[in-house]
């Protein structure tokens, strides 16, 4: 017999990992980082404050279970960059958790991605656990 998760203690484990925690989400350029590699070496790739670049901060809500799908859905985080003056260039975005030592996602790109002055792109991201 095999014990299955009570969606009260997913919700509980998320409320001690997630809510309230603050988060950041940047753009860098890789080099030689994988997603392997550290906080502090993909803080230290992060794009400079320069051309329209500013990175995304808030403090992720509470969350809850959906009883139909079966899904504990924490809540999304969105954002957008939006490049100014000659634009900026990067080719991974990560997201960093305060309570973490390590990066919590990291999407790298397969090519270099280039956001122009008044050019805009946005991201989504939704905390979520499927019981």
């Amino acid at each position: 017999m095999a014990f299955q998760i009570t969606p009260g203690e997913v919700e509980y484990q998320y409320g001690r990992s997630l809510a309230a925690v603050a988060y950041k989400v940047f753009l860098a350029t890789t080099g030689s980082l994988t997603y392997a590699s550290s906080l502090a070496a993909w803080e230290a790739a992060e794009l400079p404050s320069i051309n329209g670049y500013q990175a995304v901060t808030g403090t992720i809500a509470a969350g809850s279970y959906d009883e139909t799908t079966g899904i504990f859905a924490g809540p999304s985080i969105s954002g957008q960059f939006i490049g100014s003056n000659a634009g900026f260039t990067y080719d991974a975005m990560v997201i960093k958790l305060a309570n973490r030592t390590k990066p919590y996602a990291i999407n790298i790109y397969d090519l270099p991605r280039t956001l122009a002055a008044g050019q805009a792109r946005g991201f989504r991201h939704t905390f979520g656990v499927k019981l």
